[in-house]
């Protein structure tokens, strides 16, 4: 397996030394490098890694960032570890370059301006680091949780960008949004008769069409996600082709299990990138983490129907997702290390819709992290996560992070390497 290095802390370069990063990680048997995100720090200041263009901003309602005078050495030092890289021998990639973040919170994917300055953001960054091989997008993508308020609320975002975007697709916005408020109604109204139901009855894909044919217009929401991400990641790889045809796009959905919900299909995703990257991220709380998802989604079941105990909301819940986790019968279980049974049956489940959906392995680099505000994952975890992927069939990963890596996890990663 040839992994890639994610460098989530671009600083690193300045703090630990180039030469050496660049040296360890090469004798590691790491070819490939994800960059990003592209700040940085030095005391109270923060901006980006390079001075703007502002030629390639023209028509941008928007302007970026300037490059602060405290950090112009910093800038110089990671242009240069770029370089010095490229020149080792490593394909470079960079990961949210400030195409998206810059922008205020809650920026819609579906407003225009918002493909408008991504795509000027990224032919400054390619003229600024022209030994560019790629960029791998982290999202855009919907929410897919159903806890109330959280980050990634599945109920959001019917903003005017969406409902501008919805009457350009014809799609009845109104109806979607009325549709996706009796979803949350019925989620507030769940028997354990209704949930036992769901749970003995749903087995195949015609049973998810007989639903949905029940509600046509939650089927048009999701529908309409879908089309809106592939439109803005299709803007995005046209816009990478016209730098240069060479220059690759790659872009991090969800795990097979939850990507349906963000408005991702692997298959459509598929075809506008040269490969995708799914999160396989596991740990408990935090942000993103499979069993954190799984203990939100149980445990706002429980909260909100009085009569439904901890272990059918589970139940309710692998059936939704289509997946078990071997042992867990109570919320508290999720805090536990997973098992090894999830490790043969759940994760290589998961893999396999991956490869089905999306279809040459070599179009596959998943994320691998150990956490991300959450409980970490053991090294134990992480061994057994990465003899799976291996015996799935996958050629390559890109590890989160180097600069979050202990020396016991980088000879576990190192042990796959070949």
């Amino acid at each position: 397996m040839r992994p890639v290095m994610f460098m989530g802390q671009i600083q690193a370069f300045e703090n630990d030394g180039a030469d050496y990063i660049i040296e360890r990680l090469w004798d590691g048997g790491i070819r490939e490098l994800v960059l990003g995100d592209l700040i940085l720090r030095q005391g109270d200041t923060q901006g980006p890694s390079f001075a703007p263009n502002v030629d390639f901003y023209q028509g941008c309602e928007k302007q970026p960032p300037q490059l602060p005078t405290d950090l112009e050495a910093s800038s110089r030092i990671f242009g240069d570890a770029v370089k010095a890289a490229a020149d080792k021998g490593f394909a470079i990639y960079f990961h949210d370059w400030g195409q998206f973040g810059w922008f205020e919170s809650g920026s819609c994917l579906n407003n225009p301006e918002q493909v408008r300055y991504g795509l000027a953001r990224t032919r400054d960054t390619f003229a600024q680091y022209p030994d560019t091989g790629g960029f791998v997008l982290d999202g855009p993508e919907y929410g897919y949780e159903i806890e109330p308020g959280h980050r990634s609320d599945i109920f959001g975002c019917f903003c005017r960008h969406c409902e501008n975007k919805a009457r350009e697709l014809g799609c009845d916005f109104a109806a979607m949004q009325e549709a996706a408020e009796r979803l949350r109604a019925r989620l507030s109204a769940l028997s354990p008769a209704v949930m036992r139901g769901f749970i003995e009855t749903q087995t195949g894909p015609f049973d998810a069409v007989d639903l949905l044919l029940q509600e046509p217009a939650l089927f048009d929401w999701i529908r309409f996600k879908t089309t809106c991400i592939e439109h803005y990641v299709g803007a995005f790889y046209r816009g990478v082709k016209e730098i240069d045809p060479k220059v690759k796009l790659a872009c991090g959905p969800r795990i097979s299990a939850f990507a349906p919900l963000t408005g991702y299909n692997y298959r459509r995703l598929g075809e506008v990138t040269d490969f995708i990257a799914p999160k396989l991220y596991f740990w408990q709380h935090g942000i993103d983490g499979l069993k954190g998802t799984v203990f939100r989604y149980a445990k706002t079941l429980v909260e909100l129907n009085e009569e439904v105990d901890e272990g059918l909301a589970l139940d309710f819940v692998f059936k939704l997702f289509g997946f078990t986790m071997p042992g867990v019968r109570t919320l508290d279980e999720l805090s536990a290390p997973l098992n090894e049974a999830f490790f043969r049956e759940t994760v290589p489940g998961e893999i396999a819709k991956m490869i089905f959906r999306t279809g040459p392995v070599e179009r596959l680099k998943p994320w691998v992290g150990l956490h991300h505000g959450g409980v970490r994952i053991s090294s134990n975890e992480l061994e057994l996560l990465l003899q799976a992927i291996v015996a799935s069939g996958l050629q390559s990963l890109i590890y989160w992070h180097y600069s979050d890596m202990s020396e016991e996890e980088w000879q576990v990663l190192q042990g796959f390497i070949s």
